[in-house]
């Protein structure tokens, strides 16, 4: 298992069957989306260049590319796997994908803002949203992980044969 943790992100590649490698497609996207995340929170407000903007923009189409996996892809997939091994739906399923959502939102915004001119990006705010999307994807990746956990969970009690009673 191959263990990376940047700047308390769970960007950590997951020891899974190979059906499951999807699972490690999404850890390395994080762990993508996170460095750029990394190298624009560096960035100096007073050498600001039309490459910030470059790296801005970058970061941005990065970041929906994840969300949008996420959402249309992953997450239902997750679900359906749920679903199907244990005959039911998963409580913690039906929680944390409203959270996810939450994200969502918050970070479709910052990439409103920020996305569609960069030439006029404001290292100064920059920074300070940096920082709330830092949080925010922070949040997102645990709740991720979280539907990655009830996935596993669920596999590993419908793997396991009652015990006899």
């Amino acid at each position: 298992m191959q263990k990376e943790n940047l700047s308390g992100f769970n960007t950590t590649v997951q020891n899974v069957e190979k059906r499951y490698e999807w699972i490690n497609d999404m850890i390395r996207s994080r762990q993508r989306l996170v460095v750029e995340y990394m190298e624009l929170v560096r960035l100096d407000p007073a050498a600001a260049t039309p490459a910030t903007g470059s790296a801005v923009v970058s970061f941005c189409e990065h970041l929906i590319d994840y969300i949008s996996h996420g959402h249309f892809d992953l997450y239902p997939k997750i679900l359906t796997l749920i679903e199907n091994a244990s005959g039911r739906s998963l409580s913690i399923a039906h929680r944390v994908l409203p959270r996810i959502d939450k994200t969502t939102e918050f970070l479709m915004r910052f990439n409103d803002r920020y996305a569609e001119d960069p030439e006029s990006v404001n290292l100064s705010s920059l920074k300070q949203d940096l920082s709330a999307v830092g949080k925010c994807l922070e949040q997102r990746f645990k709740n991720e992980d979280r539907l990655i956990i009830g996935l596993r969970l669920v596999h590993t009690i419908v793997a396991t044969p009652e015990i006899a009673k």
